[in-house]
This record gives C-alpha cells, structure tokens and sequence, in this order.
C-alpha cells in the first residue's frame, strides 16, 4: 500500500489513479525514464551522425 499524493489516503502499489480523489501517480520508476531518454537520446546522435 502505498499514500496517494494528492489527498493522503491508501491506495493499492498497482494503481494509476486515486480511487478517492482520481489523482493520478506516475507509472514507471525515474530509472527506467532515464534508461528510455539516453536509448532515444543515443540513437537519434548515431542516425545525425552516420548520416
């Protein structure tokens, strides 16, 4: 269980969205978004550069 940010209550770790209030919680961890950005990053420099 896990606290939603936007009025506090409890919420199951699975969900997106705040049963209570709606609020919605990110989906993915920041290290997975950080992974995805330098995968795009990387690849759009090797298309510009072996252009």
């Amino acid at each position: 269980m896990k606290y939603c940010r936007h009025c506090g209550s409890y919420i199951p770790d699975h969900t997106h969205r705040c049963p209570h209030c709606r609020g919605t919680h990110p989906r993915g961890s920041w290290a997975f978004q950080a992974f995805l950005v330098l995968v795009v990053t990387a690849t759009a420099l090797a298309v510009i550069l072996l252009d």
